[in-house]
């Protein structure tokens, strides 16, 4: 059963948590994906997400903030994940093998950091603002590690 399904179910179809889990989805899967690497893993990371944001939703005043929040650490938890993984010797992908599109190979040769900034620039659609706002970090750093990690992206393409 799905989020909207179980939404449904229970609330007889309440359209304000509908229209945003339609408009919010994708916009949320490709930044999740831009992060992890893997739309599956990615899909389900956004799932979890909504699901944290339909039992809240009634006491939340900022659902989208809230939702990218979580998107953005559950992201976090699984590179850490992967990386601990790794360290003990572990296969890093245990699941079907990645997408095979050329940005997210460059993107994969970004600072972790810096990466994250791209993501939620161009992948997630966030102003600089929002995007120093989400990590936590002034502006204007936001905007330098944007334009290094564009940078790095550049020299790993050539």
């Amino acid at each position: 059963m799905t989020i909207t399904e179980m939404h449904n179910s229970t609330t007889g179809g309440d359209r304000p948590f509908d229209s945003f889990f339609a408009n919010r989805y994708e916009p949320m899967v490709r930044l999740a994906s831009g992060m992890v690497d893997q739309r599956c893993t990615a899909e389900e990371i956004v799932q979890e997400a909504f699901q944290r944001v339909w039992v809240r939703w009634d006491e939340l005043t900022e659902p989208r903030c809230y939702l990218r929040t979580a998107v953005v650490n559950s992201c976090h938890d699984e590179l850490r994940k992967r990386r601990v993984q790794r360290h003990n010797g572990r296969t890093l992908r245990d699941g079907p093998v990645p997408e095979a599109h050329y940005l997210v190979d460059v993107l994969s040769e970004v600072a972790p950091r810096r990466r994250e900034a791209i993501v939620l620039r161009y992948y997630g659609g966030h102003s600089l603002s929002e995007v120093a706002k989400a990590m936590n970090i002034p502006t204007g750093t936001a905007k330098s590690l944007i334009h290094r990690g564009l940078a790095d992206m550049r020299g790993a393409l050539n």
